[in-house]
Formats: C-alpha cells, sequence, structure tokens
C-alpha cells in the first residue's frame, strides 16, 4: 500500500505511479491518499481515498489498518512526513511491516517535518533517502539508525525524453509547480536583464498570481502540460532556481531531454549536475550568478549542447524507472519475507 497526501500533480506523485505502473506481476498495490484522490489518481490501479480533515485526523490510523488487514497488505510504503505518521502508526496497529521514502521538506516546515519522522520512525522498518543529503538528515536529524537507511535515487521513463532538440530563439524554460520552495521570483530577476531571452514556466501553484503580476511581457505561464517532453525539446536552457530540493523529477526529465542545464546548488541538485561536466551549478539565491550561467548557455551554443549531451547520457544510465523500481522490488521483498 503506498500512502501518499494526494495524486495532484507533482515529482513525488511521479514517482509512486512509476511504482505501481512498472512494478513486476508479483506486486499488487494499493494507493492510499490521506486527502482527495488528485488529478493523476486515474493513472494508478487501485485509489482510496480517506478524505482527511484539517489538522490531526484520529480517524485515519484506524482507517488505514482497517484497510490494510481488508486488502491482506504485507508492506505500507509512505511518502514524506505526513503520509508516514499515519502511515508507520496505521502499520503498527495491524501488524503490517513499514517501509518510507523521504523525498524533502518544504521551506520553513523543517523542524515539524523532522519532528514527525522521529516519532513514525519507532513504528518504521526501513528508510528511503532519495538523495546523499536527506540521507544525512534522517541520520543526523531524525535518528534513523544506518543499517535501516536505504539510499533510492528516483528515476524516470528515460525514453520519453528523447525528442529531437528544436532551435528556438533564446527560450528559458522551468518545470514545476509554483511554490516558494522553486524561488522563481529570483528567475524571474535573472532572466529580466538578459536581452531578447523568453521564459517560459510549465506548471501551476498558489503563487501563480503573484508571478505574473512580476513578470513582464516576455514571459510565458503555460500552467499543467501533458506535453513535457515536446517543451523541453525546445528549451535553449532548462533553469531550476530552487530554494531547497531532494532529486527533482523535472531536472531529471530535462538531463534525459539534453536540455543545457542551469541549477542552483541546494539538495540533489548538485548530485545529478556536474558543474562545467553535466550542466552548470551556481550558489542559491545570487540571481547574478543565475544569470550568467544562464546567457553563457544561451550565447556560447557548443558548450550548451556538450553539457546536454552529457546530462542525457547520465540520465540514461543512472537514473532509469527501471532501476529504480527493481531497488524497490528487492525491499518490498525484503520486508514482505
Amino acid at each position: 500500500m503506498q500512502v501518499v497526501l494526494s495524486l495532484r500533480v507533482g515529482g513525488l506523485e511521479r514517482v509512486v505511479l512509476d511504482l505501481v505502473q512498472n512494478a513486476s506481476e508479483e506486486f499488487r498495490f494499493i494507493v492510499c491518499c490521506l486527502e482527495e484522490p488528485g488529478d493523476w489518481a486515474g493513472e494508478a490501479p487501485h485509489v482510496v481515498a480517506l478524505n482527511k480533515k484539517p489538522g490531526v485526523d484520529w480517524r485515519l490510523f484506524w482507517k488505514i489498518a482497517r484497510l490494510a488487514r481488508t486488502e491482506k497488505v504485507d508492506v505500507i510504503h509512505t511518502h514524506n512526513s505526513a503520509a508516514h505518521i499515519y502511515g508507520a502508526i496505521g502499520g503498527k496497529l495491524a501488524g503490517v511491516k513499514v517501509l518510507h521514502t523521504e523525498h524533502g521538506k518544504n521551506l520553513g516546515e523543517e523542524a515539524r517535518a523532522f519532528r514527525l519522522n522521529r516519532r513514525a520512525g519507532r513504528f518504521t522498518d526501513l528508510t528511503v533517502a532519495v538523495s546523499e543529503k536527506i540521507g544525512r538528515e534522517a541520520r543526523d536529524c531524525e535518528g534513523v539508525p544506518a543499517d535501516r537507511l536505504a539510499l533510492v535515487a528516483n528515476g524516470i521513463c528515460v525514453e520519453r525524453f528523447g525528442l529531437p532538440r528544436q532551435a528556438t530563439s533564446r527560450r528559458v524554460g522551468t518545470v514545476g509547480r509554483l511554490v516558494r520552495e522553486k524561488n522563481y521570483p529570483l528567475l524571474l530577476r535573472a532572466v529580466s536583464a538578459i536581452t531578447n531571452a523568453e521564459l517560459v514556466f510549465v506548471g501551476d501553484g498558489p503563487l501563480r498570481e503573484e508571478l505574473e503580476r512580476e513578470a513582464g511581457p516576455e514571459v510565458q505561464f503555460l500552467g499543467q502540460r501533458a506535453d513535457i517532453a515536446e517543451l523541453l525539446a525546445g528549451f535553449d536552457v532548462f533553469a531550476l532556481s530552487s530554494s531547497t530540493e531532494g532529486m527533482s523529477i523535472a531536472l531529471l526529465e530535462a538531463m534525459a531531454a539534453a536540455c543545457p542545464i542551469v541549477v542552483t546548488a541546494v539538495g540533489g541538485n548538485t548530485e545529478l549536475i556536474q558543474h562545467e561536466a553535466t550542466g552548470l551549478v551556481v550558489p542559491p539565491d545570487d540571481a547574478a550568478a543565475l544569470r550568467a550561467a544562464i546567457e553563457r548557455l544561451l550565447t556560447d551554443r557548443v558548450l550548451a549542447n556538450r553539457l546536454g549531451t552529457a546530462a542525457r547520457e547520465v540520465a540514461r544510465q543512472r537514473y532509469s524507472v527501471t532501476a529504480m523500481t527493481q531497488r524497490y522490488e528487492e525491499l518490498w521483498r525484503r520486508l514482505a519475507a
């Protein structure tokens, strides 16, 4: 049983869907959404929504336990701290093994997430971190023992993003939810200082109206799109201006699409992108450095193409959805046994 807040559009949710869609036939899945099902619920074979009330909803612990017993669940697999506390206690009540994956934490909510994970950790058999940074946090801030901690990098369907690159006119693009963690005002400031550069936002979120007010006429907001591969093929530069990251699915997709990439040096970004080898890495919250790196790739197309090609090769070799799924299958089998 996969336990998530919802199957809304997002990187964590994409990982869950890829796992249930690509796992071998020996596994049967139910996806338990604590809140509403979400836009992507139709992509999962069996979804149950528990309609969580605001605050602590004590009913959910027992609902998850009953659901696990009814569905004869062998392993409960939770994703991020809110789902972790409900899934772990529900698993304890049902006598079911619990695997937790930590994908990342929202800005300003790190301390709360650490507390929830520490409490849930008492009922958790194995914790997975998607990046080395998150693994260090699990050890140092949440007290996860080394023998109950594993590192499993996110993976994507690399073959979806093998479209030919399209020649465009100085187009800078980014993909992600329009939330504080992505620090998109920084990207707006950086690109606005580049002559004849066009900026494209793909995704939606609570900060859209605020960003649209700040943006000039050269900025496009495309909202949620299903044609991400086609859009990435038309970006001259993919930029990620985040203040915090786990292991960004959007960044992995940009790598697979051979986009020339600029990222801030936070979280899993520096594990995925090697400066001057597979992209350019700049300090976080530094508009001048971000602008200079983007402008460099827009100007030096030989460098841009070399970095994009190298990034695609790394994505193919290390970050496929097949490799990710096989690693999780090993962990599910171990716990179920």
